[in-house]
This record gives structure tokens, sequence and C-alpha cells, in this order.
């Protein structure tokens, strides 16, 4: 969960202000991925960087202060979570980090990541690119926003005559709703179809009633006949994960690297007694095959998918996969 209000002393919120994924790989701290757009990027931050220090300190003493424990104590998954997120810093304040490639050290000074996130909320919710017989959508962070319904609708009746269409959810790190998901998705159904279970443990603890339900997506016009991928990767988060599970379900095929691994739909609470907020992880999602989401892994696996402008791997495998 997440305690607000925060203030410029707090870690940036993770995926929605991170611009570089690491992992601890014995016996070193390595940058998996890098944000497309980001200032990591533009400097030059590329994936298998080993992570000397963070604003003077090492990656196991910077680990420490974000988890409040020895690392000895901490999980693999709570070891990648650490080091990303002192990789993304404090809120509005630059970092300096100092990364090895091939024994060769380099110190950067980056700007904030919240700076990029900012930038994307004054976005327009989506883009449309074609790429000769493909037609590919960018969606910029807008599962959260109902215009994007609209948005989508247009840009999908634009595409129709593509032969492969791509829908890039790779920079989705905030989430988003379930009638934006449904929105989405509802062009490429013919009929009602399953696409996500939720499981709400609070009424059995409460009443010893166990709840759980399957979300169906239902058609919308207009539909797209033609082949489909979806792309997701570290920045793509809650909601856009529930669209790749979704995509997934309906038979549609998925490409990326592991995405943000949000458990659970999250709920916004106001706490009473203070001006504090928390998001609470209330259900359990699941596939529709009864696995937890967070251990969806899309079929066209690549570890660093972001690319860049004109140079974008994962996006060119993926065209060629579905044509």
């Amino acid at each position: 969960f997440i305690v607000g209000p925060l203030d410029d002393q707090d870690y940036n919120v993770v995926p929605t202000s991170a611009d570089l994924c690491a992992s601890y790989r014995a016996p070193r701290f390595e940058v998996v991925d890098v944000r497309r757009d980001s200032d990591a990027q533009a400097q030059g931050i590329a994936p298998g960087a080993e992570i000397i220090s963070i604003n003077g300190q090492t990656p196991q003493a910077a680990v420490e202060a974000v988890m409040g424990r020895p690392l000895t104590q901490l999980t693999a998954p709570q070891l990648d979570a650490g080091i990303t997120i002192a990789l993304a810093g404090l809120r509005q304040q630059p970092r300096q980090l100092t990364l090895a490639v091939g024994g060769t050290s380099r110190t950067y000074t980056l700007r904030s990541p919240g700076e990029q996130a900012k930038q994307l909320q004054a976005t327009a919710p989506l883009s449309i690119e074609r790429r000769g017989t493909a037609a590919i959508i960018r969606f910029n962070n807008s599962l959260g926003r109902n215009e994007t319904i609209a948005a989508f609708r247009a840009a999908l009746q634009e595409a129709q005559a593509a032969k492969v269409l791509v829908l890039d959810f790779r920079n989705t790190p905030s989430g988003g709703n379930t009638t934006v998901a449904r929105g989405i998705m509802g062009h490429f159904v013919r009929r009602e179809q399953p696409y996500q279970v939720h499981v709400v443990p609070n009424e059995e603890r409460q009443y010893g009633v166990p709840r759980k339900f399957v979300e169906y997506v239902l058609p919308i016009a207009p539909y797209f006949p033609g082949r489909v991928v979806v792309l997701g990767g570290h920045w793509t988060g809650s909601m856009g994960e529930g669209l790749l599970v979704g995509f997934h379900a309906l038979g549609v095929r998925t490409a990326g690297s592991g995405l943000a691994d949000l458990l659970g739909a999250l709920f916004n609470e106001d706490l009473a007694l203070s001006d504090a907020k928390v998001d609470l992880g209330e259900e359990q999602l699941l596939q529709v095959n009864g696995q937890p989401r967070e251990d969806f892994v899309p079929g066209l696996f690549r570890e660093a998918c972001e690319g860049r402008p004109g140079d974008d791997p994962l996006l060119e495998q993926a065209i060629r996969a579905a044509r």
C-alpha cells in the first residue's frame, strides 16, 4: 500500500515515477531495463549495467534504507523491489548513479523520474502509427482516463484496414479502471467472454462467506477482424496487466517482459482520524485459468523490452510473429 500525502522526502512511486528496473543477480545488482523516453535512456544507460552506487551509497545500503531490513532478511522479489525503488530516488530530487559496464565505471546525474510522469499527464491518451500493413496504437498511461474509450474507438476506425494491429501497453504504469479496459477489449470479441476472476477475501473474514466472481467483456462496435498482438513490460501496471491477461484469455498473442506484478486490485482509502491515505489491495485477481494474475508472463518473452524511437526490437519481433 501507499501512505499519503507524500512529500519530497518520500521515494518516488514505482513504477509510475521510475525510469530504471533492476534486479539482484548475486553477487551484484544490475539494470534490467530502461524506460523509453526517460532521462536515463537519453544519457545512454542500458540493460546489463552493474550498479556501483546510488547517491554515494552502495546498492546494498540503499536497498536496506528502502526496505528497513538487512539484505539477509529479504526475499528475491523484495530485493528487486528495493533496488528499483532506490534507483527511482526521492520525489522531485535528482540522483547520482555510478554504473559499470565491462569493468569501466561512469557516474550519471539524472533528473527525477517524476518529471516524466508529470509530462505524461498532459499528453493525449494514445497515439497511432502505421508501418506498412501494421498499425501500432500506443497508450500514454491513460487506462484510468475515461476519454481513452472514445480515443481508442477513433484510432481503431483509422486502423481497420491494417492486417496486423499492435496494442502497446508498455507505458501504463499507473493502472486504470475496468471500464476503460472493457472498452478496449470489447472491440475484439464477437460474443461475451471471461477475462478476469476476482476473489474478495474480506467477506469471508468478516462473515465466513467466500466470494468469487468472473468478469466478462462484451462486444463493442467496430469489431477488428485482423491479427492482433499486445505488448507489456516492466512499466505495465495494474489494469495494464489485467489487459494483457484478458487478451491472453481471448486468444490474442502477447509479447514483452515481466510486468509490474501488482498483487491484486487497489482501492483508495482515507483514514478517518488523520489526513493519511492508503491504497490497499482488497481483491485477489486471477487469470481465467485460476492462476494468480501476477504470475502471468507474455508468450513472446524479452527481458529488456522497452526499445527507443527507431530501435524497438520487441515491436519488430511482435509484428513479424503476428503476420
